[in-house]
C-alpha cells in the first residue's frame, strides 16, 4: 500500500526496525562512556546537625531540715542552681540536694 510518498507502511516500519536496532546497540557505548568516568572511585559529603534544646524539669520536692531535695531530669551534663554546679555523669534523672540557707540569712526570692 503507497500513501504518496513513495514508500509502503511494510518499508517505513522496517526503516523504524532498523533504527531502533541500530540505537539499542549504540546504547550500552554511550552510557559506558558516561558510566566509567570517576567508577573506580566516589565520594560525597553529608553533614547532619541536629539542635537539641536544653531541658531541666524538677520531678519531686522535698523540703529537709538541711535544705532541699529534687529529683530532677535534664538532658545537660550540668545544671546549675542557686549559683552551685551540679555535674553528672550523663543525661537523664538526678538526685539534687541544695543546701538551706545559713541561720540569720535572709533569702529573696523572684529578683
Amino acid at each position: 500500500m503507497d500513501n504518496g510518498s513513495g514508500l509502503t507502511s511494510v518499508h517505513r516500519l522496517q526503516s523504524a526496525r532498523a533504527v531502533l536496532a541500530a540505537l539499542a546497540m549504540l546504547a550500552p557505548l554511550l552510557c559506558a562512556a558516561e558510566s566509567s568516568f570517576g567508577a573506580n572511585s566516589a565520594t560525597a559529603q553529608v553533614r547532619l546537625v541536629v539542635i537539641v534544646p536544653p531541658v531541666f524539669q524538677v520531678l519531686r520536692a522535698a523540703q529537709t531540715a538541711e535544705g532541699y531535695d529534687y529529683l530532677v531530669w535534664t538532658n545537660m551534663r550540668s545544671i546549675t542552681i542557686g549559683g552551685r554546679e551540679y555535674s553528672f555523669a550523663r543525661p537523664g534523672e538526678h538526685a539534687v540536694h541544695v543546701p538551706a540557707a545559713p541561720a540569720g540569712a535572709w533569702v529573696v526570692h523572684g529578683l
